[in-house]
């Protein structure tokens, strides 16, 4: 599918209500209508719930697995969360802008 038959599929109204559905769009996450605000997860796809579920993992399981060893720093469970954030914050552009052709 090219870039532009993906940016119609996105730009279409009919595929938008409080969230993105489009069956024909191969992509799991795609960018969000404003898209400065960053992506979204197509939930027409049926990888959809497994990239939610991901999402959660990568952004608060460093956090979650740290604590035990960071009770008298706090620092340490901040930084794992900032650390898990922008990781998923490349993969989500990773996966929204790369060729599906």
């Amino acid at each position: 599918m090219s870039r532009d038959e993906l940016e119609r599929l996105w730009a279409d109204p009919s595929n938008w209500s409080a969230v993105y559905r489009c069956a024909r769009d191969p992509r799991v996450i795609v960018p969000r209508r404003r898209r400065w605000m960053g992506w979204t997860v197509n939930f027409a796809h049926p990888r959809a719930w497994l990239a939610v579920l991901l999402s959660l993992a990568i952004a608060v399981g460093p956090a979650l697995l740290v604590m035990p060893f960071a009770l008298r720093r706090p620092w340490v469970i901040a930084a794992a969360v900032a650390a898990s954030v922008c990781m998923l914050i490349v993969i989500s552009h990773w996966e929204a802008s790369r060729p599906r052709e």
